[in-house]
């Protein structure tokens, strides 16, 4: 499997946690709705501009952004790390 067709299957199961939390909490009466729309519009708005990106660009632009992010993520945890 690709990295891109890894990376479709990932947004796929997210996407049914993501339901089943939505059921959970909603039953549970424990969501803040402007919120969680405010976060729905925003996520479906990123998915459609990051699925547009990587059918123009291709799989090794998804690894490169994906090897970006990842690295940035581990350096901002080490400097909360070492400064807390």
């Amino acid at each position: 499997m690709d990295f891109l067709r890894a990376s479709a299957t990932a947004k796929l199961t997210n996407a049914a946690t993501n339901l089943a939390a939505i059921l959970y909490f909603t039953a549970n009466g424990a969501v803040i709705w402007p919120a969680a729309l405010l976060m729905a519009v925003a996520n479906l708005a990123g998915a459609v501009f990051g699925s547009r990106l990587a059918l123009k660009h291709g799989s090794t632009f998804v690894r490169r952004i994906f090897l970006i992010v990842v690295s940035l993520l581990i350096a901002r945890l080490g400097w909360d790390i070492v400064t807390a």
